[in-house]
């Protein structure tokens, strides 16, 4: 029997970034610094050179393949 497997790619990236002091001063009480750089990141997530590091492949499902006459 000859089948079909279908499977989806994932792609890691990452990119390193200073986050301005003036964020972190915001407020120092860890759950609002968090989401204060939560939010610094949406705000400027465009500007970042985000590289690949790690990929995943996994299958999800299969089909069996009727032969061409």
């Amino acid at each position: 029997m000859r089948i079909r497997v279908l499977a989806e790619e994932t792609i890691y990236k990452e990119y390193f970034v200073e986050v301005p002091e003036e964020i972190l001063n915001l407020d120092r009480r860890r759950i609002y610094m968090k989401k204060n750089i939560h939010n610094w990141i949406d705000e400027n997530e465009t500007e970042f050179n985000y590289q690949d590091y790690d990929s995943t492949t996994l299958w999800y499902t299969w089909e069996e393949v009727k032969e061409n006459a």
